[in-house]
């Protein structure tokens, strides 16, 4: 198994989740303009997403690296501590720091382990606002203002380079370490070009425990903006957990439900799933759906199409819970 992809949707009501800053007295949300029917989809960012998915590891009781401002190159850049051996944030997310290495100037490097495009709407921006005013007590100067808006289906994708978690390269991601203050094991191999390079490898059972966290955290999932005023519940209803023989995504955007309810039951768009595991069912290892039964209504039809294909099972999210409590790295 050389990676996981993770797919969810999650449906939020009258919610501003990642704002794109004012337009006059509106405050508008994050959106991109599909160029195929020209209509506005609602954005989550991926740092917004990766922001959020700290503080719940937090919650889970993980330290974190330290956020830090310090000069570089004459310019105060904001950069975390760069030791991912110790720091599950680092190891997960990357970062890009300058530090001296034997009394040389060097830039360390560690690219994302885990890829979002963060959220993307299922359906169109509604063009929904709700307005305010600010009251002025002592006389008539209001303030008032708008703010976007959305009730929508939102889909996440995360891409896990297992490979890479809680692996690092000398030189290229941290400095030369003395592996027994970490219990790391170190690994020369041959990098693409022939070179031979060292590893520093965290133990399985360490290498486990934070790809567990990962996946807790995507399915705790909670966080945006203003939710003082406009909270709603962001964790997911579906989440696809796919484990891959190559660094292939396969589900992506097929993942989504139709238009409409059926007893106020979701939809989901069965097809679409059916024809993204077949197509690309060698590099597909095992899969799991999981979802609460009780909000969509094509339950039994999901479960039909996949009744004969081994590889794939459709379990509840309490279900789901204990698969990512028992998930290993696999071979």
């Amino acid at each position: 198994m050389k990676a996981i992809e993770v797919v969810t949707l999650t449906k939020v009501e009258g919610a501003n989740l990642n704002s794109n800053g004012t337009e006059g007295v509106i405050s508008v949300l994050k959106k991109v303009r599909d160029p195929v029917d020209g209509r506005e989809y609602v954005r989550v960012s991926g740092q917004s997403v990766k922001y959020h998915l700290r503080q719940i590891l937090k919650e889970l009781g993980w330290e974190l690296s330290q956020i830090y401002p310090r000069s570089e190159g004459g310019q105060k850049v904001i950069v975390s501590a760069g030791e991912p051996y110790k720091y599950i944030d680092d190891d997960l997310f990357g970062y890009m720091i300058a530090k001296k290495i034997e009394g040389k100037n060097a830039t360390l490097r560690r690219t994302s382990v885990v890829r979002t495009n963060g959220m993307i709407s299922i359906f169109p921006y509604q063009e929904d606002r709700d307005f305010g005013v600010r009251y002025d007590p002592t006389g008539d100067q209001h303030n008032i203002y708008e703010t976007e808006i959305t009730t929508n289906v939102m889909r996440g994708n995360y891409f896990i380079e297992l490979d890479r978690l809680g692996v690092f390269v000398e030189g290229l991601e941290v400095p030369k370490l003395n592996p027994g203050e970490y219990s790391l094991e170190v690994i020369s191999v041959k990098d693409v070009t022939g070179r031979e390079v060292t590893l520093y490898v965290l133990p399985r059972e360490e290498r486990e425990k934070r790809l567990k966290a990962l996946l807790t955290a995507i399915m705790e999932y909670h966080g945006g903006a203003k939710l003082s005023n406009f909270f709603t519940k962001v964790y997911p209803e579906v989440m696809m957990l796919v484990k891959l023989k190559r660094k292939i995504p396969v589900v992506g955007d097929s993942l989504r439900v139709k238009e409409g309810y059926i007893d106020g039951k979701m939809i989901i768009d069965v097809e679409r799933i059916r024809e993204a595991i077949e197509t690309f069912s060698d590099n597909v290892e095992e899969a799991y759906i999981g979802l609460f039964k009780s909000k969509f209504a094509n339950v039994d039809e999901l479960e039909g199409t996949f009744e004969n294909l081994e590889k794939v099972r459709i379990v509840s999210m309490k279900e789901l819970r204990k698969v990512i409590e028992e998930i290993s790295l696999g071979e």
